[in-house]
């Protein structure tokens, strides 16, 4: 166990709220976010340093609450052979804007990382559960990790009730759109980036930010699909990503496929990551213009293929896929690296909404040229 920050921390009281695993879009009016709201300043004011971590918004959602109270926490963090535990110190303290007097990191290490980050939770409660002199359980899952660690016989007398909750299963139930009121357009010869909603930050986005607005948002999820495409917007740049990348290469996707029939034919709930694959909201750029700026067709091809890639196209290579799976039907483009939108001609970029009213929010606000994919 490695500490950084302020190591006095861990001579003094120590106190840990638990909270099971709960729905990827929270909102400021959920039960445990207020439960967890309140039970934090008490806690700081009867002197107690609180044991936080992150990795999911339960816990990353008391890093926030604790810091903006001026409360002490120590952060419990699992890292794994390579990562620099300064750097990772000094990216956790700017992230959510801690006080380096008022945080200390605990550092557990493993030597292998596991297939999913789950794989460290238990390591990571387990330290949390037994660092506390006391515990104050807020939404717990019946029978669930947190469950069976809180009522073991040597914890169960630091267990404080005071705070709890019944536990609620988030609902999952994805926004519905209603095919059949979208508008057929002839005219777009575009290539399209499609958005969606963000669980958690957005792209260059602190989490302190993050959290700000969530706590500010009462009854919806702030970084739903439109959210998103207004912050594109309004940051005027769309940020690579290095999801599914190899090499951790950055990149931004595109289609060429006909918006309308790209809605229609491509767009697939997926249970799995508890969103869309993408949401009908979009910034197109006009095909020719799109070439202009460097943004190119993808080479699709077998796992053998890549490696005969130059440098310059790897970024470029999508795999067919399996055989039961054709990635092609997808027609994607990329741009390597961020693309700054202020760059391009206002008169070859298009914003896509699925509302009407939407797409007239966007026109007047942003001063863009915007349109609606549905009668709504």
């Amino acid at each position: 166990m490695i500490v950084l920050g302020n190591k006095d921390l861990l001579e003094s009281k120590l106190a840990v709220i638990l909270n099971s695993s709960q729905s990827k879009t929270p909102c400021a009016n959920d039960t445990w976010i207020k439960q967890t709201a309140l039970a934090i300043p008490q806690l700081i004011n009867s002197g107690y340093t609180l044991i936080t971590s992150t990795g999911i918004s339960p816990w990353e959602l008391m890093v926030y609450l604790i810091s903006v109270s001026g409360g002490n926490q120590i952060i419990i963090y699992v890292v794994f052979d390579g990562e620099n535990i300064e750097t990772v110190f000094e990216r956790v303290t700017r992230d959510f804007n801690l006080d380096s007097q008022k945080t200390a990191m605990i550092f557990i290490k493993r030597d292998v990382r596991g297939r999913s980050p789950k794989e460290s939770w238990i390591e990571r409660d387990r330290s949390a559960i037994s660092l506390a002199q006391k515990i104050i359980p807020i939404s717990i899952r019946p029978g669930g990790r947190l469950q069976n660690l809180i009522s073991d016989n040597e914890v169960k007398p630091k267990v404080v009730s005071d705070f709890q909750i019944e536990y609620q299963k988030s609902l999952v139930s994805p926004r519905h759109y209603d095919i059949s009121r979208i508008v057929d357009f002839h005219d777009l010869s575009y290539l399209t980036h499609w958005t969606k909603t963000c669980h958690g930050p957005w792209p260059g986005e602190a989490r302190a930010n993050y959290y700000q607005s969530l706590l500010s948002s009462m009854e919806r999820y702030p970084h739903q699909a439109f959210d998103t495409l207004k912050n594109i917007i309004t940051e005027g740049k769309i940020r690579a990503s290095a999801n599914k990348m190899r090499e951790g290469r950055r990149a931004i996707g595109f289609t060429e496929a006909d918006p309308v029939k790209a809605i229609k034919s491509l767009m697939r709930w997926r249970p799995k990551y508890v969103n869309w694959n993408f949401e009908p909201y979009g910034v197109a750029i006009e095909k020719e213009y799109a070439i202009s700026l460097g943004i190119r067709p993808v080479i699709y091809g077998r796992e053998p293929d890549y490696k005969s890639l130059s440098e310059q196209d790897k970024p470029y290579f999508q795999s067919l896929g399996k055989a039961n799976v054709d990635w092609s039907r997808e027609r994607e483009w990329r741009f390597v690296g961020d693309l700054d939108l202020k760059k391009v001609l206002t008169d070859r970029i298009l914003f896509l909404a699925w509302r009407e009213q939407e797409a007239l929010l966007l026109s007047s606000e942003h001063f863009t040229q915007a349109r609606a994919l549905s009668g709504e």
